[in-house]
């Protein structure tokens, strides 16, 4: 697992203001919030941001069930083949390091064959990633033995999926990402110049092969670190490589750091001149710290919803989470490794409710209202509209913040006759119908209690379906829902990762 970071690392080196934008759209009289929405002010498109790590086939150590479909429900389409514990690593690929890269003996592509095949199967996107899971393997830690060798490797595995090489598929792969978290002794043991040198070899090699694709790195854990930030796009622009995205990690405590970092990324691309360089999170969630139910319940529903929210305004292409499917490991349960959307059998969990809730959202009613995102301490607000005008939909988020009553105001609705349905995600719901009402207005007024750790999805609709509740989720054990175990576990988080990454 890239079972991370982020222990110390979300301290963010280019310090960025985080702007609670408070219009006169968004007034806070006493303790009543007000949104007001207008169904005539539009601002652009939403983006769902249904990226993930893992794709929808279990791990071939654990006894899971193929998940596609739970995939395919949430809007999943694009998957980045990070941590499937070995089949797409380079090292499966290509097992004698002796052999000959030009040769077709020389690779085994079966188990990422299966692998690369099951996010396909699932109308997925490939992201790929060029480099090694987590292992207590030191051998895969190591920098290859020749940059221009393992560059060689990498672009055989290109040919193999877009050109057909080697009994391969034209699947078109676009996004190439070149190692995973050098910044970490437990990926890479090497010096930063030699990740440079080895970035170097393997961009200029695939880019020569093919200038269609799109090629990036480092995939820092902490943008925090010089050498693979400042340090990193000094050399990249002096030695003239290509860089089509910048990609970071960061495992928050709020969705806010999220946001900071997001923008902050953004600006150091733009101040040394990558301005057509894409910003890609491709590892995010909540602290990897925090205790396990944290990571399964409402709290992180709240956390995933408010942060798929304000990555609408950050400068952001791309944020794969981190990630879909579960391994079914205990010990990482037990002190709060977990990061899984869904149980190995496919069984949701809360946070996957709010991926469900932006789908709708993103699905339905693509064409965004103009609201900002960030509303208050802990409140965030999407909202959108239909081409056609049949639906109307507002996503409101309250990460952490105190209970807040909310009045919400839409005006100009496009019709005077249609249907109010207001779902729930907290900690007894599951994106359910709470309240659906027959309404005669031209406008929507509501007042809604934002509880502290909950999502609220609200579709005004003058059509006659509405969007399904969501399914009941995955239970959490009693020993992860113990409070006075938390210190237990965190000492042995913190002695794992110390262990592993250093």
């Amino acid at each position: 697992m890239a079972l991370k970071h982020k222990i110390f690392l979300n301290v963010i080196a280019f310090s960025v203001t985080i702007l609670l934008i408070a219009p006169a759209a968004l007034t806070f009289p006493g303790n009543t919030l007000n949104i007001s929405i207008d169904c005539d002010d539009t601002d652009g498109n939403i983006k769902p941001f249904s990226e993930i790590n893992s794709g929808p086939l279990p791990i071939y150590y654990v006894n899971g069930a193929d998940i596609t479909p739970s995939y395919r429900s949430v809007g999943i389409n694009f998957v980045r083949t990070h941590d499937f514990s070995g089949p797409t690593d380079i090292s499966t690929i290509f097992p004698d390091w002796n052999a000959d890269p030009s040769k077709e003996e020389s690779y085994n592509f079966s188990s990422s064959d299966y692998y690369i095949n099951g996010i396909v199967d699932a109308g997925c996107q490939v992201f790929y990633r060029l480099g090694e899971s987590a292992s207590d393997n030191n051998s895969l830690r190591q920098p290859p033995e020749n940059f221009s060798k393992w560059a060689e490797i990498c672009r055989h595995v290109v040919m193999h999926y877009n050109d057909g090489w080697d009994n391969g598929y034209h699947y078109n792969i676009t996004y190439w990402e070149i190692w995973n978290e050098p910044d970490l002794g437990g990926f890479w043991n090497g010096t930063a110049e030699q990740y440079y040198e080895m970035y170097e070899k393997t961009s200029r090699t695939l880019k020569e092969y093919n200038s269609s694709l799109k090629i990036g790195g480092p995939c820092t854990s902490s943008i925090g670190n010089a050498n693979y930030t400042t340090g990193f796009l000094d050399y990249v622009a002096e030695h003239g490589l290509p860089l089509d995205f910048f990609s970071w990690h960061m495992y928050a405590d709020s969705p806010n750091e999220l946001y900071g970092a997001s923008r902050a990324v953004r600006k150091m691309l733009d101040d040394h001149g990558f301005t057509e360089c894409e910003n890609i999170n491709t590892e995010w969630n909540i602290n990897i710290l925090s205790p396990q139910r944290d990571k399964d319940n409402a709290k992180n529903a709240a956390f995933t919803a408010s942060s798929l929210i304000l990555f609408q305004d950050t400068g952001i292409d791309h944020a794969f989470r981190y990630r879909g499917t579960q391994d079914n490991n205990w010990l990482m349960r037990l002190i709060g490794f977990d990061l899984s959307l869904f149980a190995a059998d496919g069984t949701f969990k809360k946070p996957a409710l709010s991926y469900l809730a932006m789908h709708y959202l993103g699905r339905d009613t693509p064409i965004r209202l103009s609201t900002p995102t960030n509303v208050s301490a802990g409140i965030t607000c999407l909202a959108g509209i239909s081409g056609d005008k049949t639906n109307i939909s507002i996503l409101i988020s309250n990460y952490d913040g105190p209970d807040t009553e909310c009045d919400i105001a839409v005006d100009n609705l496009p019709w005077h006759s249609y249907r109010a349905v207001h779902y729930l995600i907290d900690e007894k719901h599951h994106l359910e119908v709470v309240e659906d009402n027959e309404m005669d207005s031209s406008a929507y007024n509501t007042t809604e209690l934002i509880g502290k750790n909950s999502v609220h999805f609200i579709r005004l609709t003058n059509s006659t379906s509405i969007p399904d509740e969501g399914p009941e989720v995955a239970s959490i054990p009693l020993l992860l829902r113990l409070p006075f175990l938390d210190p237990i576990f965190r000492i042995m988080g913190v002695i794992l990762l110390s262990m592993i990454f250093g």
